[in-house]
Parts: structure tokens; C-alpha cells; sequence
């Protein structure tokens, strides 16, 4: 089976980190968000193709290199498609049967029960669902047992039919391109899924972890899940004897710290933080911190250096930025 790995967006929401980078190569607990796409594929996937627009070359570059097990083919979209237009746009390398995921997901998902469950109903397209407490940010689905009888985006919460939201991971029998039309810009959920209800279009349920990593918000809750999954770690060759250390923390080799870290903090390679507070955050490789600061719910970009007594709040800083030593940051975005 054939995986698509819908990754064109611009990531404009975790700007300034994608001025430098695209969505895809952002480091979620210090590896390109990408691959935790990869660690959970069955050897039946033998084929990955990436449909992308901005920073297309960085991302064929990456695979060129990466050894990830599997044929990796990166197709260029040279105007954004939206979802089905990607899909659409890669129709030519699509052999059979084949899944689709969204790239700025992390979840638990079986690629091979819910392939089963596509095959089991027969059907032309299979959804995986999520269960949320708020489903008004996402796209939800009505069911009758299995059966998708309504497909709703982001809908006011009255309207919502269920809290079962559209988890960005499917899987389509060929027919489906039939479905999207060619050479613009289109919706998988507002212009292919309303025609796919009526064709048939089956919703597959799983259990374990899910988040979106698209935003600040989701990013940050993405890298708490992971952790807490069991990818919290402290490298050997990292100094945190003097550090106060509240688990789950990801800390790479060549760090130093010295103030309280955690939890749910990510310290990429060295990174050197003094008498400060560090939570909930993740700071990209050779961030330094001067003492005091206090860093939580913000990314941090690689050579970036936080001055003393510095307090950011919510806030991304870009590659190579110097904050100001007192200076007070909430909900900004800092680039050089």
C-alpha cells in the first residue's frame, strides 16, 4: 500500500520557526515533525509520497538523505492545492488502493486495523475519528454505526452532531480522485467529503493519543503527549546535576542546566541554561538562557539567546534571535 503525506501548508501559524523551514522539518522533541509519521508504518506501506508546495527543495533534500525505510517520493505542488488538490496533484504516482495523512499530526493510529476496517466495509473511503471535548475547531461527523451520514466543518458547537472529529487520516480506493476536480485549489472536507457521504464514506475509531501540531497551542500539547508516551529522556552526556528537574523532560546531549526544567520542557543539543525557569516549552538546538529568565508555553528557535530576568509567555522566538535582557513577551511572535 501507498501512503500520501499531505505537507504544502505554509505553517503560518508557528511563524517565525518556518520562515527557515517548512512545517514538516519544524523538530518536535528534536526530530523533523515528519517522521513520527514513519515510526508507526507497517512493512505493508513500501511506498511514501509527499505532497508539498513551500519548502518543497528543503524537504526533497531531506529524503534524498534520510534513510527511513521506505521509497520516499516528494511531489511539488507550484501553487497550493488544499488537501484534495494535493492528493489530486500526485494522482499520476497513486498505483491502487492507498492511504492519506495529514503531515502536522501525531497520534497512535493502526495503520493496519484500519486498513482492515476499509477492507471489511467495502466502501470507496474510510475516515479515522478522533473524540474531542470541543469539536468546533475541526471538521465532525454524523454516524449511523460506521456509516458517515453527515460531514460538518468546524461547525458552532449547537450544530456540532457529535464530538467525533475528522482525525486527518484516511484511506481511498483510486475512485476518489474522480472526485477532485484538476489544475485548483480544493477542499478534501468542504468540496470531496459531502460528495463521498452519499458514495459511501466509513469512519474508523481508534484509541491511544491524537494532536494536532499545526499552532502554538497544539504544537506544545503534541510534545506533552509524546512525553508522556514514553519519549522523555536525558541524555548522558547532558549536565542537569544542578538543575530541578520536574519530569517528563526531553534533554539532549551537550546541554547545561542549572535552574528548574519542566515539565513538558524539550532542550534540543547545546543548550545552555543558567539559574532560570524552563516549562512547557520547547527550545530548538543551542538556545541560551541567562539566569532568571522564565520561559513556559513558547518555542524557542535554534541560537536563539534569552537575556536575564527575560519573561516569555506564549510566544515563538526565530532562529538566532537575542531577547532582551527584562524584557516581557506574551502571545508575541519575535523574528531577526
Amino acid at each position: 500500500m501507498q501512503l500520501v503525506i499531505v505537507a504544502g501548508g505554509f505553517g503560518t501559524r508557528l511563524r517565525p520557526l518556518t520562515l527557515q523551514r517548512p512545517k514538516a522539518l519544524v523538530p518536535l522533541l528534536n526530530r523533523p515533525q515528519v517522521l513520527y509519521l514513519f515510526d508507526r508504518l507497517p512493512d505493508s506501506v513500501d511506498h511514501v509520497i509527499v505532497a508539498v508546495n513551500y519548502g518543497y527543495a528543503q524537504l526533497r533534500d531531506f529524503f534524498r538523505s534520510a534513510d527511513v525505510g521506505r521509497n520516499v517520493t516528494v511531489v511539488e505542488e507550484e501553487t497550493p492545492l488544499g488537501t484534495a488538490g494535493a492528493l489530486k496533484n500526485v494522482e499520476g504516482h497513486i498505483g491502487g488502493t492507498f492511504a492519506a495523512m495529514n503531515g502536522d499530526v501525531i497520534d497512535s493510529l493502526d495503520l493496519e486495523a484500519f486498513h482492515r476496517f476499509h477492507r471489511r466495509h467495502g466502501t470507496i473511503a474510510s475516515l479515522a475519528v478522533w473524540r474531542v471535548d470541543d469539536p468546533t475547531g475541526f471538521g465532525v461527523v454524523a454516524l449511523e454505526g460506521a456509516r458517515v451520514t453527515s460531514f460538518v466543518e468546524k461547525p458552532k458547537r449547537e450544530d456540532a452532531p457529535s464530538n467525533l472529529v475528522n482525525a486527518g487520516r484516511y484511506i481511498f480506493e483510486p475512485e476518489v480522485l474522480d472526485f477532485i476536480p484538476a489544475g485548483r485549489e480544493v477542499s478534501l472536507e468542504k468540496e470531496v467529503f459531502p460528495k463521498l457521504v452519499i458514495e459511501g464514506l466509513h469512519a474508523f475509531r481508534y484509541s491511544g493519543f491524537w494532536s494536532d501540531a499545526g499552532t502554538l497551542s497544539t504544537f506544545l500539547h503534541a510534545q506533552a503527549v509524546l512525553l508522556e508516551a514514553g519519549r522523555a529522556h536525558v541524555a548522558d552526556d547532558a549536565d542537569v546535576a544542578r538543575a530541578t528537574v520536574h519530569a517528563p523532560v526531553l534533554v539532549a546531549g551537550g546541554c547545561f542546566v542549572e535552574g528548574r526544567l519542566g515539565p513538558h520542557a524539550v532542550l534540543g543539543p547545546g543548550c545552555r541554561i543558567g539559574r532560570a525557569s524552563v516549562r512547557d516549552a520547547a527550545l530548538l538546538d543551542h538556545v541560551s538562557v541567562d539566569d532568571k529568565a522564565e520561559i513556559s508555553r513558547s518555542i524557542i528557535g535554534a541560537g536563539a539567546s534569552i537575556g536575564e530576568g527575560a519573561v516569555l509567555e506564549d510566544t515563538i522566538v526565530g532562529d538566532g534571535v537575542h531577547v532582551a535582557p527584562h524584557a516581557r513577551l506574551v502571545g508575541a511572535r519575535v523574528s531577526g
